[in-house]
C-alpha cells in the first residue's frame, strides 16, 4: 500500500501503476517565499507543520486498525510512528542546518528532530555509514543510536541501460542541456522563467523537465523542448546523453546524479539551507559548481561547471537496503 498526496501520489501512480494499492494521505505543503525572509516564513509555518505531524499520527492509527498493517516505512513523515506496527523513518536530515546568522538554532533543531526520530523503531539513512558520504554533516555530524545506513536510494539504480527511451524529436540537437525542475511553488516557476530567459539569450539547445507529473504536455519552443513529466526510462536517457544537468541540489537529486556521474550546475532554492550546504560541499570537492539563484549567469557558470569532474559515480551498490528490508521482515 502506497500512501501519499499531490504530485508525489501522481508520480508514484505513474511509476507503479497496478502493482500497488494507492490512497491519498494528507500532509503539510511547505511554501517558499518568492521574496523576503525564509527563516520568518518557516517560523510562521511551524505551528501548521506540528499540527500536520499530530494529524498524520492520528490518521495512521486509523489506517493500521483498518488494514492490519504490520510495518510502516515513512519518507520524512515524522508523525508516522505507531505502537501496533513496526515503524521506520527514512531521513538524511538528522542535523538540520540553520542560516549562517542563526547557527545558534541548530542544537535546538537537532533536539526536536531527534525527539521525533526516537518515536520510530528504527531510522534508515539513505547514505553510506562512512563519512562524508553524499549527505556530509547532515547525517554524519556525530554518531547516534538506532540508525541503519541503507546506501543511497535512486529510482535509476536498477534500470538497465538498454531500456532507456529517447523522448526527444528526431531532429533535436544532440548537444543539449538538461534542466530538471523540482520543489514547491512559487520558487519552481521562478526558477523555470529565469533559466528559460537566459537560454533564449545563449541559444543553446535545452530540455526542460518541468516536474509536473499530472500532465503529458510535450512541445518544442525555439531552442527548447518542454516536458511536463519524464518517465524513469526517459529521464535516464536524458541524463545519460545531455551535455550537463542544471537543477536544484536536493538530496534526492544528488543520489540520482551519483548513479550517472554527470557534470552539473547546481542552483539552490533561495533560503533552503540543506540545498545550500550540499551544493557547497560538492563545489568544495570539485565535483560540481553551485551558484546562488540571484547571481546566476548561465553563459559564465556553465563554463565553470564543465571544467569540474562531475558528481562522483557510485560504481557498486552493496546490499544494504535488501539487508535492512530482510531484517524488518524478520522482526514482524
Amino acid at each position: 500500500m502506497i500512501a501519499a498526496e499531490g504530485a508525489s501520489l501522481a508520480f508514484l501512480q505513474k511509476e507503479f501503476s497496478d502493482r500497488a494499492y494507492f490512497l491519498r494521505f494528507r500532509g503539510k505543503s511547505i511554501r517558499y517565499p518568492s521574496k523576503g525572509n525564509m527563516l520568518l516564513s518557516m517560523a510562521l509555518q511551524t505551528p501548521g507543520l506540528l499540527f500536520s505531524i499530530l494529524r498524520e499520527h492520528r490518521e495512521l492509527k486509523k489506517l493500521v486498525r483498518q488494514t492490519g498493517a504490520k510495518a510502516v516505512i515513512s519518507d520524512n513523515r515524522y508523525g508516522l510512528w505507531n505502537k501496533n506496527a513496526r515503524t521506520v523513518l527514512i531521513t538524511h536530515q538528522l542535523f538540520i542546518r540553520a542560516p549562517k546568522a542563526k547557527k545558534w538554532l541548530e542544537p535546538w533543531l537537532g533536539r526536536v528532530t531527534r525527539f521525533f526520530v526516537k518515536k520510530f523503531d528504527i531510522c534508515w539513512v539513505p547514505d553510506f555509514a562512512e563519512a562524508p558520504g553524499l549527505s556530509g554533516a547532515l547525517s554524519h555530524k556525530e554518531p547516534l543510536p538506532g540508525l541503519r545506513f541503507i546506501g543511497p536510494l535512486s529510482r535509476f539504480t536498477a534500470i538497465a541501460e538498454g531500456s532507456f527511451k529517447n523522448p526527444l524529436p528526431e531532429d533535436f540537437p544532440a548537444d543539449f542541456f538538461l534542466v530538471v525542475l523540482s520543489g514547491p511553488e512559487p520558487q519552481r516557476s521562478i526558477f523555470e522563467v529565469m533559466l528559460w530567459a537566459q537560454f533564449q539569450r545563449t541559444g543553446d539547445p535545452v530540455v526542460f523537465v518541468q516536474g509536473k507529473p499530472d500532465g503529458e504536455l510535450r512541445q518544442c519552443t525555439g531552442n527548447a523542448f518542454f516536458m511536463n513529466h519524464a518517465k524513469t526510462s526517459e529521464l535516464a536517457w536524458l541524463v545519460t546523453h545531455c551535455r550537463m544537468i542544471i537543477c536544484r541540489p536536493g538530496y534526492s537529486t544528488i543520489m540520482d546524479l551519483s548513479v550517472f556521474g554527470k557534470k552539473a550546475l547546481l542552483i539552490p532554492t533561495p533560503g533552503q539551507t540543506e540545498q545550500e550546504y550540499l551544493g557547497q560541499m560538492l563545489t568544495e570537492s570539485g565535483q560540481a559548481f553551485c551558484v546562488k539563484q540571484s547571481e546566476l549567469d548561465l553563459a559564465t557558470h556553465v563554463l565553470v561547471a564543465e571544467k569540474l569532474a562531475g558528481i562522483k559515480k557510485i560504481e557498486k551498490q552493496d546490499d544494504l537496503l535488501e539487508n535492512a528490508l530482510n531484517e524488518l521482515l524478520g522482526d514482524l
